[in-house]
């Protein structure tokens, strides 16, 4: 029994050692622990603090940096500002293709209904082919047309499914051959006239081009005047910089002199935040254009005036008053800082420069109410697309 005692002391004072070795050993890591978690931690903070310090120190005028640092500019760059010479054109073909040349011939021969024009070929901004220049053209839409009259219903609808594939080009052929036409042909026309209309409007909607429908006759483009006739020049020679050309007249789409002295559309979609008030901070386009350029703008979305429980579009308000003459919620624009040159735009909406600057866009709002004194709020955003056209140098 004696024995069975001392062994457990033994054990006790064995288990006392190991636990206090394990303290000491604990108590001696602990401190290093705790400094590698404050270096950590210091090491974390340190870049929050110096940030927020910077910020302090540093408040860039947001308006100033969109001003002098705009993305896009309508000017075009050096290589778009060269200048042509008297002959030169770009020829765009009926396939597709882009040649550039300068003509040998010095004049154009037209002849109109108030006699022969010669009209020299440096005078000439833009020339295009009538239909007529394509004979078998006319005959295969003339044809097309005949089929829509047919007895037979599948041919009819046929035909004028061929005919919308060739697009709204042909719409003054098809209304010089309407006054021919069977009640089918009319009834068909005038699917036709509606899908045209629709195929129109949505590419307005969507800010694409529109195509336009091609005359019967040639059409000459110069600075004083338009000049509609027979071009009686067939055939034109080039001297492009592959070699001597010769193109046809019916293979000519249009002819364009103007191309090199202007850049190309300016496009872009800009949110317009609901708080974007002139007196405020108007939103920038960052598309800097010039005096002259065209600027067209559609507006879509809806902003929410939440003191009155009201929603306006860009239309905006009649009966919230006015700022400058515009309605209280309404889309409008501004090139430059000047608010006195405000446009009002609404959902759909064209101006000219008349001076050169930062185009910005925001929301007129009389002044009390932007003053933000009485705690008014308004949330929600208007849409912008906008299209820019460089105007002609």
């Amino acid at each position: 029994m004696k024995f069975g005692g001392d062994n457990l002391k033994s054990q006790g004072r064995a288990s006392f050692k190991l636990n206090f070795l394990i303290l000491a050993i604990a108590f001696a890591i602990t401190p290093q622990a705790n400094a590698w978690q404050s270096d950590e931690v210091q090491e974390e903070i340190a870049p929050v603090a110096k940030l927020k310090i910077e910020a302090a120190q540093v408040k860039p005028d947001i308006a100033a940096q969109e001003e002098d640092e705009p993305e896009i500019s309508t000017t075009p760059r050096p290589n778009e500002q060269k200048k042509i010479g008297k002959q030169f054109a770009q020829l765009h073909l009926m396939d597709g293709s882009i040649i550039g040349g300068d003509f040998l011939a010095v004049d154009i021969d037209v002849k109109t209904s108030y006699g022969m024009l010669k009209i020299p070929i440096s005078r000439i901004i833009k020339f295009q082919p009538g239909l007529n220049t394509r004979p078998d053209y006319v005959e295969s839409i003339s044809s097309l047309f005949e089929k829509m009259g047919d007895a037979d219903e599948k041919t009819r609808t046929a035909a004028q499914k061929e005919i919308l594939s060739l697009g709204v080009k042909n719409q003054m052929l098809l209304e010089q051959l309407a006054s021919q036409a069977n009640e089918d042909q009319k009834k068909l026309l005038a699917e036709i006239w509606k899908t045209f209309e629709e195929e129109a409007e949505l590419n307005e909607d969507e800010m694409l081009p529109i195509e336009q429908p091609s005359a019967l006759k040639d059409t000459i483009v110069t600075p004083d005047f338009s000049i509609v006739g027979e071009i009686q020049q067939k055939q034109f020679s080039l001297k492009s910089k592959f070699g001597d050309l010769k193109v046809e007249l019916s293979d000519i789409k249009f002819a364009d002199r103007s191309i090199e002295t202007i850049g190309p559309d300016v496009k872009k979609t800009v949110a317009v935040p609901a708080e974007a008030f002139f007196q405020r901070t108007p939103k920038s386009t960052k598309i800097r254009v010039n005096k002259g350029d065209q600027i067209t703008i559609r507006g879509s979305g809806t902003v929410q005036w939440t003191n009155w429980n009201n929603t306006s579009s860009p239309e905006g308000l009649t009966n919230r008053s006015q700022w400058n003459g515009i309605n209280s919620g309404k889309l409008t624009a501004r090139v430059g800082k000047d608010n006195s040159r405000c446009v009002a735009i609404g959902t759909n909406g064209s101006f000219v420069a008349k001076s050169s600057g930062i185009l910005y866009l925001g929301i007129a709002m009389r002044d009390s109410y932007a003053g933000n004194v009485n705690g008014y709020r308004w949330t929600g955003e208007y849409q912008a697309k906008i299209v820019v056209s460089p105007a002609k140098k």
